[in-house]
């Protein structure tokens, strides 16, 4: 019989299939295993910054005086998808793993949501305030139900849905440096809070901001382990080459891209073809198509259920 995992490593080794880069051990011991999560992590682009929830869920097992409910706050949809089928995972992982008895008793209540245009919310989320729970939205989402404006709610339930996400919660922004107002409202929000209630003893609303590109005065970041660190040195400095043409003729680019295109069908790869109009979007997959490839176009005039179809 294998023997239960004890520490975080095997923990998190368990849950996400990976071993920790030690940033995420740092996190774990430094921050959130004392309650005191930061206010910005600066972590580059690559290096697992989603663990963060994998890290919350460890400390909060490990009785951590973390917040019961984690908001994850992306502005891309995709992502948030993304974000929630890795989390789904991790609670497929604890219920089905014989060596996790312990760490999956105090997950039996854990409660998974997502809340994005045209994605049904389960509502599992706002049931029970002492359910743990995460919840992957989008800004407009969440923001709408923390200024008590709940898209699609009736009135009686917008208090409640602002009780859930700005009460005993830790509201993770990604990307946050694409979303500044909204960042920006985040803050004023757990600004107030703690200075206008100080006297409130229950847990109250923590921010962290999640970014490759913070402005923050002292972000969480990587350190001279990190640095060392096998995997982290691979993918940090790893070779990236960009050759540049000039379009002959800037008027009409997609005559230029598609012959680019077909020069590079043999090279067994996936062909990512960018276009500063619909038009030339459109131009560039007719003609590719007459070549009997098979081509995708993505554009901002696609409906949010037309854009889904394309990566089932």
């Amino acid at each position: 019989m294998k023997k239960e995992p004890e520490s975080f490593r095997e923990l998190f080794c368990h849950i996400t299939g990976y071993s920790p880069f030690p940033w995420q051990e740092r996190l774990y011991s430094e921050y959130l295993a004392l309650g005191n999560t930061p206010k910005a992590c600066s972590l580059p682009t690559g290096l697992g910054k989603t663990s963060v929830i994998a890290i919350w869920l460890i400390a909060l097992a490990n009785g951590a005086a973390v917040p019961r409910r984690l908001i994850y706050v992306v502005n891309r949809r995709t992502v948030v998808d993304q974000t929630t089928a890795e989390v789904e995972h991790y609670k497929y992982v604890i219920d089905s793993d014989s060596n996790l008895s312990s760490f999956k008793a105090q997950f039996e209540s854990l409660r998974i949501s997502t809340l994005r245009g045209q994605y049904a919310d389960n509502g599992d989320w706002c049931e029970n305030p002492s359910r743990p729970a995460v919840i992957v939205g989008t800004v407009d989402m969440i923001g709408s139900r923390l200024l008590f404006s709940g898209y699609g709610i009736g009135r009686a339930k917008r208090p409640l849905h602002a009780g859930f996400l700005g009460q005993d919660a830790l509201l993770i922004h990604d990307e946050a440096h694409l979303e500044p107002a909204f960042q920006q409202l985040i803050e004023t929000i757990e600004m107030h809070q703690r200075d206008y209630e100080p006297k409130v003893q229950w847990p109250k609303l923590k921010v962290m901001e999640l970014t490759a590109t913070s402005k923050s005065a002292n972000p969480f970041k990587l350190d001279d382990n990190d640095y060392a660190n096998i995997i982290v040195d691979r993918r940090m400095n790893a070779v990236k080459q960009l050759h540049l043409h000039e379009l002959l003729d800037s008027k009409k680019p997609a005559k230029e891209l598609v012959h680019k295109a077909l020069s590079l069908k043999s090279s067994g790869r996936a062909i990512v073809v960018f276009a500063s109009s619909v038009e030339s979007v459109l131009e560039v997959q007719a003609t590719l198509e007459k070549a009997n490839l098979p081509v995708t176009s993505l554009t901002g005039t696609l409906r949010g259920k037309e854009r889904d179809k394309l990566v089932i």
